[in-house]
């Protein structure tokens, strides 16, 4: 490791000036220009005490060089921190919350629903192929649902990378939306977004340990 007391005491950032208060090649080169017998005068008139940073300074932008090493190490660790879904490796997820608490994953999403999904289609915006279905309403759990009954939901096609919701068109799903641009809803996180429906229960995926309320389970008409 550096040591930093060493470096500091032996550091100058910035060069001593020449004696004579220019370089060889300046003073060649303004000569070029102005004449030789003026560059004399020029020198005299530019030269000053030279000035050097203090201790003080080199100390203090040390200690802040050595102090932002040790954030970015801590920022990296945080971004790979294992306990997160999809940080032990493949790449970090797409942005997407992860939400520890009931409260917290019933309080982020605009509506809840038990609705069954219906075909789909493949849309590709900006390099994002997504899948688009709509969704028969069966139970509302939070928020309004749409006239008809019906939604239309965007999700990340099933397959197509390593976080996808596991979705089939014909089966139940309870769902936690969020409300896209254009009346489209989405789940608020590809883990926690969709519960399956099993013989009356909310079933959470594999990666998600986080239940829904009761008042939610009562309100979609499922048992706990």
């Amino acid at each position: 490791m550096i040591n930093v007391k060493s470096l500091v005491q032996h550091v100058n950032p910035v060069p001593d000036a020449p004696a004579n208060g220019m370089s060889a090649r300046a003073r060649g080169e303004l000569a070029d220009l102005i004449g030789a017998d003026l560059v004399g005068a020029v020198e005299t008139e530019r030269r000053g005490p030279a000035r050097r940073p203090s201790r003080r300074g080199v100390l203090v932008a040390a200690v802040a060089c050595t102090a932002a090493a040790v954030v970015a190490g801590i920022a990296v660790f945080a971004l790979n921190d294992p306990k997160e879904p999809g940080g032990g490796g493949g790449g970090p997820m797409a942005d997407e919350p992860y939400f520890r608490t009931t409260a917290e994953l019933e309080s982020a999403s605009v509506l809840i629903v038990r609705a069954r999904l219906g075909a789909g289609h493949e849309e590709t915006s900006d390099g994002l192929t997504e899948t688009v279905a709509t969704a028969q309403v069966l139970a509302t759990a939070k928020g309004t649902s749409p006239t008809g009954g019906r939604i239309e939901l965007a999700y990340t096609t099933p397959g197509s990378g390593p976080e996808t919701a596991d979705l089939a068109a014909g089966k139940e799903y309870v769902l936690l939306l969020d409300e896209l641009d254009g009346g489209r809803f989405a789940p608020v996180n590809t883990t926690q977004g969709v519960y399956g429906v099993d013989g009356g229960h909310a079933v959470a995926g594999a990666d998600n340990d986080v239940t829904l309320s009761a008042g939610v389970v009562k309100a979609l008409k499922l048992t706990p």
